[in-house]
């Protein structure tokens, strides 16, 4: 039996998330989730990024356990280290003065559970970044107009002003949420 376009349970309060599935005409219902995002000591960015898809779908307060949860988690993977979200301003200058003229990677883990019928499928998405070369004056003026301790790395992709150079793979994916993967998943769940 097919499932046509299902209310999907977001384990996410990121208004990004909302507004990437909204404009890929999917029913959501944001729910919170209990699940606490810590460092793994070995684990590789890429596997991190779906442990805590993962852990943030598992542990997603639901009405009652049936359904389509969604969890999902963006790094940015940098001189071999994880960026997360900047805990102070001056922690996301620092981040984004030492990304200014560099390549860094993107990295998005998305975990579906179906709980209707017993289903888990994760992966994940990553994608290429380019920044230009940024003065501190553009650092602090960048910060001053995009809020940037709510977003991994410190920066937005789609606000302005754009500090972007080049991306190369999904756009999406650096926003929080990977469409064509997305689509991907929801297709075999499907099946």
């Amino acid at each position: 039996m097919k499932r046509n376009n299902p209310l999907i349970y977001l384990a996410s309060q990121s208004p990004r998330r909302g507004e990437l599935l909204e404009k890929m005409g999917l029913r959501y219902k944001r729910v919170p989730s209990t699940y606490k995002e810590r460092p793994m000591k070995g684990v590789s960015p890429e596997k991190l990024v779906i442990l805590h898809a993962l852990g943030k779908a598992e542990k997603a307060k639901l009405p009652v356990k049936k359904g389509l949860v969604l969890g999902s988690d963006t790094i940015v993977y940098f001189n071999n280290r994880i960026l997360g979200k900047p805990k102070s301003i001056a922690e996301a200058k620092r981040m984004l003065s030492t990304m200014s003229g560099k390549k860094h990677i993107v990295m998005t883990g998305v975990a579906f559970i179906d709980y209707k019928h017993n289903e888990v499928l994760a992966s994940y998405d990553e994608t290429e970044i380019k920044f230009k070369r940024l003065s501190e004056r553009a650092v602090d003026e960048y910060v001053q107009k995009v809020d940037p301790l709510d977003k991994a790395g410190g920066y937005a992709i789609q606000k302005s002003p754009k500090i972007v150079e080049w991306y190369k793979g999904s756009y999406s994916n650096v926003i929080g949420l990977p469409r064509e993967l997305l689509k991907e998943m929801l297709k075999e769940l499907k099946k």
